[in-house]
């Protein structure tokens, strides 16, 4: 059976979490700083979140978490969308 631990500890479900936060934090920050090098960063950190939440182990997860998560990456995606215009 495979191993859903990375060598750092962290579960698939863990990963997906951190790098959600990562994409909010950097939304918030690229918005607040009104920095276009940050608002790269930020539509990046998304789509590695979006990536990641692809996994095939992820896809045996519980939907709701998948959902929650993809419901907070399309609130950064609005923000940024609306902080561009």
């Amino acid at each position: 059976m495979e191993s859903n631990f990375h060598e750092e500890g962290f579960t698939d479900k863990r990963q997906l979490e951190l790098a959600v936060e990562t994409a909010q934090k950097t939304t918030g920050m690229a918005t607040r700083d009104q920095s276009t090098t940050l608002l790269e960063s930020a539509y990046q950190s998304i789509a590695d979140a979006r990536e990641l939440s692809q996994s095939e182990e992820l896809a045996a997860l519980d939907s709701d978490f998948l959902h929650k998560q993809h419901q907070l990456l399309d609130h950064c995606q609005h923000q940024l969308d609306e902080f561009k215009k």
